[in-house]
């Protein structure tokens, strides 16, 4: 007996492979590891990513960009004015578009490809003025540089340091310097100019997921999962659409299939897919074979169709198969379910835990990384000490327990402490009220009887002229007549 190994003839390889990098000297070129075209591919291909990633825009830069005071004290004039002059340059960096819809779009191709890339222009005065997003499909990046001194401005310090920095090409026709490096470049051949010529390459923010030269999606290690999940939606397509054919062995024994039965097979299996052929009969004719020349007589021609259906995988393992592909995508990117249109099996309580967690956890780590590239590295320049950028973020409060705290305590607070908790429950900014008596305490307790006449006749004498009592009486007299309608007791003037 011989045995023998059977292997397909092509190995099976994966749509987005890394490809082998080799150490680069100082200021070299460098290749991208993974082709950009192929992840965007995987994005546009995929069920899961595309909800994944604009969830990230979305929640990340989509509350919109607003000035905020460093300290909370007391408002003075330069305060404002910081305040108004940040408020302007915010509107401005975005020339052409929002600078909200900029960043979401900056965020689309971090999580998609792994980086963005953002062209920073400046003024005459060198402060930055406007923000444009780049297509990153395009773009090259290359090694460190030799070191050089720059002057690094913080909250109006100014430093000295070392710093290398790179080069960025765009399709070797269009060339970029690193943001904050001093030395003119020309734009059209990447090469440095001498100290005093003007330089005409713009700056590049290479903004990017990890440590390496170039970024790498967060996704990248789930692309056998998303590939995967890929093949098996095509499979289900296959099967409504080639459906009609069952997987089967047909097994002929003592005949053979007549010319006309092979014909028809053959046809058969080429019609497979059209639609105008499902729901018909397939009639088999075989030819019996003569009798064994031994003379013993043989049994007539026996077909059989034997199914091969239960080799197969059921199609509830690709389902299955499908959503253990969506869940380990959902846990690289940490969003809940929610997020992504997948809410079944929520109810109130357990969205409004959900929303909590990923702001903690996602969203608001997020945003702080972008508020600390404006604060720290895009606006020192200006010298902002009051103000700085913040991003916006979607109020996740429990009206409900709010509401029933306010009710038990209600009589602890004042009713200006009442408004500036109720009014973001009403969407608006509810100003506190001038008069002091609504910085105390509500109480729910009716003044004392005492207290309301000492406060009358108080009035009473306040009023007088010339200290004629006589009127001060009248007045007390009409004060008390007015108190016994509320708490009784005094019967008129006799008791007086």
């Amino acid at each position: 007996m011989k045995a023998h190994l059977i292997k397909s003839a092509d190995s099976v390889t994966l749509p987005v492979v890394k490809s082998l990098l080799t150490e680069s000297e100082s200021g070299a070129w460098v290749s991208a590891p993974y082709d950009r075209k192929s992840l965007r591919l995987m994005v546009e291909q995929s069920t899961i990513l595309r909800q994944a990633i604009d969830a990230y825009a979305h929640n990340i830069a989509g509350y919109g960009f607003l000035p905020e005071y460093v300290e909370e004290t007391s408002n003075d004039t330069a305060k404002e004015a910081e305040w108004n002059r940040l408020q302007e340059t915010l509107d401005w960096m975005g020339f052409d578009e929002p600078l909200t819809k900029i960043f979401k779009q900056l965020v689309n191709d971090r999580e998609t490809i792994g980086e963005a890339f953002i062209e920073v222009l400046r003024d005459n005065k060198g402060e930055v003025i406007e923000l444009v997003r780049v297509n990153p499909d395009d773009m090259e990046v290359s090694k460190p540089g030799a070191p050089v001194e720059v002057t690094i401005e913080r909250m109006g310090v100014k430093k000295t340091a070392q710093r290398a920095f790179r080069r960025f090409r765009r399709g070797q026709k269009q060339f970029f310097k690193q943001f904050n490096d001093p030395r003119p470049m020309d734009r059209l051949t990447g090469d440095y100019l001498s100290e005093g010529q003007p330089g005409t390459a713009t700056e590049i923010v290479h903004w990017k997921l990890g440590d390496a030269d170039y970024g790498v999606p967060r996704w990248i290690g789930h692309v056998p999962s998303l590939a995967g999940a890929r093949k098996a939606e095509e499979l289900n397509y296959r099967y409504f659409t080639q459906g009609r054919h069952l997987p089967g062995a047909l097994i002929i024994s003592g005949g053979e299939l007549s010319e006309a039965s092979e014909a028809q097979l053959t046809q058969y299996a080429n019609d497979i897919g059209n639609e105008n052929a499902q729901h018909k009969f397939l009639v088999i004719e075989v030819d019996g074979i003569d009798d064994d020349p031994t003379g013993e007589s043989k049994q007539g021609a026996k077909v059989e169709l034997k199914s091969m259906t239960d080799m197969l995988q059921k199609d509830a393992l690709f389902l299955e198969y499908d959503d253990k592909a969506r869940d380990k995508l959902l846990s690289v990117f940490r969003l809940p379910p929610v997020y992504v249109g997948l809410s079944s099996d929520y109810n109130r309580a357990t969205v409004e835990e959900a929303r909590r967690i990923a702001e903690e956890q996602v969203f608001q780590p997020e945003r702080v990384e972008i508020e600390m590239l404006f604060n720290r590295l895009l606006l020192p320049s200006y010298g902002f000490k009051h103000v700085k950028v913040a991003l916006g973020a979607p109020e996740l409060t429990d009206g409900a327990l709010i509401i029933a705290t306010l009710d038990k305590a209600g009589a602890s607070l004042s009713v200006n402490e009442k408004r500036a908790v109720i009014g973001p429950l009403l969407g608006k900014e509810l100003e506190p009220l001038a008069d002091e008596k609504y910085d105390l305490p509500s109480g729910d307790a009716v003044p004392s009887p005492t207290q309301e006449l000492a406060q009358a006749t108080g009035e009473a004498l306040a009023k007088a002229e010339g200290g004629v009592i006589k009127d001060v009486l009248k007045d007390v007299r009409d004060e008390l007549t007015e108190l016994n309608d509320v708490v009784g007791g005094w019967k008129g003037e006799g008791d007086v």
